[in-house]
């Protein structure tokens, strides 16, 4: 490991939650060898780190959603309150999310640091880890760039984004509007993976079930459909 990961390693503990126990002790065993975090698995339902475990250090908290449906998800979270917001020594940060629940931007306005969808590579999920303990968000850009001009007052008329929304020839989740805008401007599989923070994997699923509602047969054509509905 590299000196600044040693460093952030002695500052930081991480803690496991999920419902896949096996999968939960994986990520700790991953954690400790990539890091050397001082990691704890939840165990008998305790979802929360339990007294004295994080003492004077950092908390990452890391829940594995792995056959998790959004109101679980969500109902965890409120365990938090507003602390996510305010805490900057707790991050709590998700892995293996079902995109298909389309729950990002709220995640995100929750206090939610970060989100890996399923199926991520390991050398993914190190830089993902290394971004969320370095204070970074790790979302779609195009959905921190909305969030960020909602705040400012610099979108406004969300109604007329949402009838645009319903005004499209087909429905498409959020996560298959953002793969398509990618694939208008030209971006490989490989860079939406990258821009978007999703496993290879998860991208040309989103292609192949984009393709199938819009009709088209490949990405020039899916380019077109998105110049015309999606900008």
């Amino acid at each position: 490991m590299a000196s600044s990961v040693d460093f952030v390693a002695r500052d930081w503990v991480a803690y496991i939650v999920g419902q896949q126990n096996i999968q939960k002790g994986l990520l700790a065993s991953f954690l400790e060898r990539e890091f050397g975090f001082h990691c704890q698995v939840a165990e008998n339902g305790l979802e929360q780190p339990p007294p004295g475990f994080v003492g004077e250090r950092s908390l990452l908290l890391l829940r594995d959603c792995s056959g998790e449906d959004a109101e679980n998800i969500i109902t965890y979270l409120d365990l938090f309150g507003g602390r996510l917001l305010a805490d900057d020594k707790i991050r709590v940060a998700l892995i293996n999310l079902d995109s298909d629940l389309d729950i990002e931007e709220k995640m995100l306005r929750c206090g939610v640091r970060g989100v890996v969808n399923t199926n991520a590579a390991p050398n993914l999920l190190i830089r993902f880890i290394m971004a969320v303990v370095a204070g970074e968000l790790w979302f779609p850009r195009q959905l921190v760039s909305r969030c960020i001009l909602e705040s400012r007052g610099q979108i406004t008329d969300i109604d007329e984004v949402v009838s645009l929304k319903s005004a499209l020839p087909v429905t498409l989740t959020t996560r298959e509007r953002e793969v398509l805008l990618e694939v208008g401007i030209g971006s490989t599989n490989e860079q939406i993976a990258d821009h978007l923070c999703i496993s290879m994997h998860t991208v040309k699923s989103h292609i192949y079930r984009i393709f199938r509602k819009i009709n088209v047969p490949n990405r020039l054509q899916a380019a077109l459909w998105a110049s015309k509905y999606l900008v």
